[in-house]
């Protein structure tokens, strides 16, 4: 296999208990999520990764591939245990409480390690548009070059002193979530520790900035809405109803 999706999940949640198994026009979020990967044309293998008993056996009732990991910290050290098991050269870490997803975000994230072996990191970011998502410190913003590389990811609004009605000129982006990986170079990063601007920030993805490791960013169009709370899943299903 050279390209492995894996989706962590945990049943344990502040904001959100059981939201993996979140009843969702029939189907448990997690299978929503599990079915767009497999569509993906870049994968070769969707796996998901859980600490969780009942997670374990929706997925295995739905017929997916359902790997267990033990307590892990983050969703980022959960995909790299499983990672470890396998025989691959690239790791997706497709989250879990992403509905939405669609395979061509997973496949244009994945085309710049499969087009260049000297990309270790891709992930995705979207145009900003309004002011309130420029100010919201729960989106997080990206800066990248002029090669698409990553300058630096953080909660403040960046760049700054955009005003609203400038928005529509200035690049300003939001950070998707999702990342692809060359399996070595995760689990490299697991094993380091964790990095000034990454705890400043709550951003894990710093920390392979903070280590010399570029992070490539594509454009995506798609819109994409994470299920945090219970009031994200009904926007979901609004959304997916109308579709």
């Amino acid at each position: 296999m050279q390209s492995v999706g894996i989706i962590p999940a945990r049943y344990a949640s502040s904001r959100f208990e059981g939201k993996p198994l979140a009843n969702l026009l029939g189907k448990p979020m997690v299978q929503h999520v599990y079915e767009s990967a497999c569509r993906s044309g870049t994968l070769d293998a969707v796996i998901v990764a859980t600490d969780d008993e009942r997670i374990y056996d929706v997925v295995t009732k739905f017929g997916g591939n359902v790997e267990m990991t033990g307590a892990c910290e983050t969703g980022t050290e959960r995909v790299a245990v499983v990672a470890a098991r396998l025989k691959c050269d690239i790791v997706a870490n497709i989250q879990g409480d992403e509905p939405l997803l669609k395979p061509v975000q997973i496949d244009l994230m994945l085309q710049p390690l499969l087009n260049n072996p000297d990309v270790q990191v891709c992930t995705l970011k979207q145009r900003v548009k309004t002011a309130i998502d420029y100010r919201d410190i729960n989106v997080v913003k990206v800066v990248t070059d002029l090669q698409g590389n990553a300058l630096y990811f953080s909660r403040a609004s960046m760049p700054g002193k955009v005003t609203e009605s400038e928005l529509h000129k200035f690049p300003v982006y939001r950070h998707v979530g999702l990342y692809a990986y060359r399996r070595e170079q995760l689990l490299a990063f697991t094993g380091w520790d964790r990095t000034p601007y990454e705890l400043a920030e709550g951003l894990e993805q710093l920390r392979f900035l903070e280590n010399g490791v570029p992070i490539h960013v594509v454009e995506t169009d798609t819109p994409l809405i994470g299920v945090d709370v219970p009031a994200d899943l009904e926007r979901v299903k609004q959304i997916l109803e109308a579709s």
